[in-house]
């Protein structure tokens, strides 16, 4: 569905940890990029990006499968939201993603099969609401307690809204920041939100996991 935005998430099979140093994290990072494209992919481009050195540019916005607005990654598991380009572009984005990760995953650990649990998980945002929500949800995902646990992780897209953007050439800013405004009135609605659901954030997220993914 063209102009959907989605929520879309995986962990691994068993739960198992999936990005287990910062070049799996970068790994998974630049995938982002290189695999959100309808051209075909490039044969070499799994050396080079055994080499973890992030693309200086993404494909053209006409050739992207996806528009992706905003992600974060966690031990076991990711979290991105995105809007389809195409017919079928979260499908196919999310292919070339899942089975590109997987293989540099299983040849760098000298290990065979799924990493993933399944197919990955999409809910399309169709309220107001929730659309609002997800942003601070996915961002928040981090949190142990302290705020710097969010503003300082460098393993999701938060800076890109405070105004101190970090992963350029992945996320595409400009539509949510129509609703934010600035980087300023983004992070106080951050902390607002945490604020008002600082007691449940983790159970609101176990829970979530639980209920979507199994």
């Amino acid at each position: 569905m063209i102009d959907t935005i989605f929520h879309v998430y995986n962990r691994g099979t068993e739960k198992r940890t999936i990005f287990l140093d910062d070049r799996d994290r970068l790994r998974f990072i630049a995938s982002l990029i290189v695999f959100n494209s309808q051209d075909p992919t490039d044969p070499n481009i799994y050396r080079q990006l055994m080499e973890v050195s992030l693309p200086s540019v993404g494909s053209d916005l006409d050739q992207q499968f996806v528009e992706l607005m905003a992600f974060c990654l966690m031990p076991n598991h990711y979290h991105l939201m995105l809007r389809p380009r195409i017919e079928n572009g979260l499908t196919e984005f999310m292919r070339k993603l899942g089975t590109g990760y997987t293989n540099y995953f299983n040849l760098k650990y000298d290990r065979v099969g799924a990493l993933f649990q399944g197919k990955f998980k999409s809910k399309p945002i169709l309220t107001d609401a929730h659309f609002l929500w997800l942003p601070h949800y996915i961002h928040c995902n981090p949190f142990d307690g302290s705020l710097t646990s969010i503003t300082e992780y460098p393993w999701s897209s938060y800076a890109n809204y405070a105004d101190r953007p970090q992963h350029t050439d992945i996320v595409d800013t400009s539509f949510l920041k129509e609703f934010f405004t600035d980087s300023e009135t983004f992070k106080k609605e951050t902390r607002n939100w945490l604020g008002s659901n600082n007691s449940s954030v983790q159970r609101q997220r176990e829970e979530h996991d639980q209920i979507s993914i199994d």
